[in-house]
């Protein structure tokens, strides 16, 4: 009798433990990628592929800077905010809700756990410049939502201060993510380069 007791608790264990880990599963199919990127830079290529491969031909929305001003002046106001000045810059949503911005290439398959990482932490994890940061201000995490899924500028209200230049966010501490960008990331400088480049081969032509 003592043996089917402990046999029962322990099956009653086992399927609480198994209902929790289905419980913090995430479902790969409402995963979103959201990404500044420029045609002339090849870590952009590479991610815009990969993406897609991984999660599926409609996982990735993607945001050409090279000659799309709309595009540009966002993107200026996503480095205003983050300090992110290279592309691709990456923004991951799971269920509509953003949970990372990532500064350059990053391994895709470890998506399921950077949202997790962000969802146990509460909050959003910022890859910039090779850091890791834990954004927990809910104001700035709504303006980078803005910035990546509304795609709308978050600097239209009056009084808001546009000259902002931070390498990162104030309200951020540094924190041991697996969303490492290893430094991949084509930054301005090289995007002004290599942007002419096409209009130059054809004329030559």
């Amino acid at each position: 009798m003592k043996k089917i007791g402990v046999l029962l608790a322990l099956l009653f264990a086992l399927s609480f433990v198994s209902y929790a880990v289905a419980e913090t599963q995430i479902d790969t199919s409402k995963i979103h990628f959201y990404m500044y990127g420029a045609s002339s830079c090849p870590h952009c290529r590479k991610m815009k592929a990969e993406i897609p491969e991984v999660f599926g031909k409609d996982s990735l929305t993607y945001y050409e800077l090279v000659g799309n001003e709309e595009n540009s002046k966002l993107f200026n106001e996503l480095y205003q905010l983050t300090g992110i000045s290279g592309v691709p810059a990456i923004g991951i949503a799971y269920k509509g809700k953003l949970y990372a911005v990532i500064e350059g290439e990053f391994n895709v398959s470890a998506t399921p756990l950077i949202i997790q990482d962000a969802q146990k932490n509460g909050g959003l994890i910022l890859v910039v410049g090779g850091k890791a940061y834990l954004i927990k201000n809910q104001t700035h995490i709504q303006k980078l939502q803005t910035l990546f899924i509304e795609h709308k500028s978050v600097f239209e209200s009056p009084g808001t201060n546009t000259n902002s230049n931070s390498s990162a966010p104030q309200s951020s501490t540094a924190t041991g993510s697996t969303a490492s960008s290893g430094g991949k990331t084509c930054g301005p400088a090289l995007i002004l380069l290599l942007a002419p480049l096409p209009l130059l081969l054809r004329k030559r032509r």
